[in-house]
């Protein structure tokens, strides 16, 4: 499971950042990464998201994107979305993925939420909490 998910982050880390390189080579959109989705759930995939959040080529992605990859219940992709698009968006303060990241921590949850009871699995919560992390680099 490992070798495979850090094969497809090491893939994604060789590919030039946003804003690097040529402009005629352009760049990975919103449509290339979702075109490229595998129809199954594969380590490899989720490695490869981290990677292009690690280099910040998430930030094309919708909302309704990364909701569908979050709604696969595939426990490595779900760290790998969280961990990338906090990356991606590393010491900004982004509003939208800081609720994204503190909803797959339960101990942030107000007491009404106990009632939705979800479970959240453990890498998923620690990931999104190395995500907060990311998230609010550099803001003390």
């Amino acid at each position: 499971m490992w070798p495979e998910f850090h094969h497809g982050a090491a893939a994604a880390l060789r590919l030039a950042p946003p804003g690097c390189g040529a402009k005629e080579e352009g760049e990975l959109g919103r449509h290339w990464i979702m075109y490229n989705k595998p129809r199954t759930r594969q380590h490899a995939h989720a490695g490869f998201l981290m990677g292009l959040g690690l280099q910040g080529h998430l930030l094309a992605l919708a909302n309704t994107d990364v909701y569908r990859y979050m709604a696969q219940g595939h426990d490595v992709t779900m760290m790998a979305v969280l961990v990338g698009m906090a990356a991606a968006r590393r010491g900004s303060m982004h509003h939208a993925i800081a609720k994204m990241l503190c909803l797959h921590i339960p101990a942030l949850h107000p007491p009404s939420f106990t009632e939705l009871e979800l479970e959240v699995p453990a890498l998923v919560q620690i990931s999104a909490l190395l995500g907060i992390g990311l998230l609010y680099l550099g803001s003390a």
